[in-house]
């Protein structure tokens, strides 16, 4: 396999079933030196989904929490949306993760979860919304323009 850097990088697409704590296993391919030991942290995105960002990108957040300043009133709302809303999740020695019910039931999530890798993060989708948004005709090339690639 190819070494993508030392940075941790989240890429696929994976179809997972929740136990009955609502505990889903991070891929082992996703699982990097010192997640184990660290804090995820996971928040509804506003398109119905779960953003979870792995502990490398809360550090890269931090930094861009502390560039919003006291005073700019539209900042810290968003901050507040966002983090105040959000969940600290401690991976256990499985490498699984409980996932708060009320961040589920908001993204109508039941037992079956898409987890798809971002890159840097990683979405939580429900079943229903990954068929809906793979069932969208797209321009794949357009969509690539539109982000540089």
């Amino acid at each position: 396999m190819e070494n993508l850097g030392t940075e941790p990088f989240y890429g696929g697409t994976f179809k997972h079933r929740l136990d009955e704590k609502n505990r889903v296993t991070v891929p082992a391919k996703w699982r990097f030196s010192g997640d184990e030991n660290d804090a995820y942290l996971a928040w509804l995105h506003p398109q119905g989904h779960i953003v979870l960002y792995p502990p490398a990108k809360i550090k890269e957040l931090r930094e861009i929490i502390k560039k919003v300043p006291e005073s700019d009133i539209a900042g810290q709302a968003t901050l507040r949306k966002i983090f105040g809303n959000a969940h600290q999740l401690g991976p256990d020695a499985s490498g699984r993760l409980k996932l708060p019910e009320e961040l589920l039931k908001a993204a109508n999530i039941e037992k079956e979860i898409i987890l798809i890798g971002l890159g840097d993060r990683i979405n939580i989708l429900s079943v229903a919304l990954h068929e809906k948004e793979s069932a969208q005709k797209i321009n794949l090339m357009e969509l690539m323009k539109g982000i540089g690639m």
